[in-house]
Order: structure tokens, then C-alpha cells, then sequence
């Protein structure tokens, strides 16, 4: 598994996680990204996607891609989409960690 964090700050002050998620949403809920990802979430389960809000306007994505290639297929992706969302004003920065690769116990 290979998992991913993102730290955004988006432009405004939000009081909780879901006027923050569906300000985000609303830009980005048929963007190529956020259609692919959940595609997967769909496939292998919505865990592997979380958001964690630190007030008044950062979100941490953490995303868990369950094969290399699906990681490797979203960085266009998400690089496009993060161009985007500065060209639209909707983001003041957006840091992505390097890949963690996660090994999963032997069942």
C-alpha cells in the first residue's frame, strides 16, 4: 500500500470539517482526481481516504493507494488539479508528502 498526505490551506475561515469538505467539494467533485479516487474508494473501501481538519482553514488528506500503479497513475492527476485549484483562487498552499510505502501484514 502506498499512502500519501496532503496538507492544504485553502482560502477563507470554516468553523468544522464539513463546511471546509463541501467548500472544497463543490470546486472539486468532478475534477479527474477526486472521480479517480473514488473509483477506488468504491473498489477497495472508503478508508483509504480521510480528511482531518485543522481550524479555521487547513485540511490533511491521507490517501491509500492499495498498488503502486494506482498511486503512480493519480500524480498527473492530482498535479493538475492542484494547478487548478491556485489559478481559481482556492488555495493559498498545497504540500504533498513523498510516497509511504506500507506494508500490510501477512493475514
Amino acid at each position: 500500500m502506498i499512502l500519501v498526505n496532503s496538507v492544504i490551506e485553502v482560502i477563507g475561515k470554516f468553523e468544522d470539517k464539513h463546511e471546509i469538505k463541501n467548500h472544497l467539494y463543490s470546486f472539486i467533485e468532478i475534477e479527474p482526481f477526486r472521480i479517480y479516487n473514488e473509483r477506488i474508494a468504491n473498489e477497495y473501501g472508503e478508508h483509504l481516504f480521510s480528511m482531518t481538519f485543522i481550524r479555521p482553514r487547513t485540511v490533511v488528506l491521507t490517501q491509500r493507494y492499495p498498488h503502486l500503479q494506482l498511486y503512480i497513475d493519480s500524480i498527473s492527476l492530482r498535479d493538475d488539479l492542484i494547478k487548478k485549484m491556485f489559478r481559481e483562487n482556492l488555495i493559498h498552499d498545497y504540500q504533498v508528502s513523498e510516497p509511504i510505502i506500507v506494508e500490510e501484514p501477512n493475514a
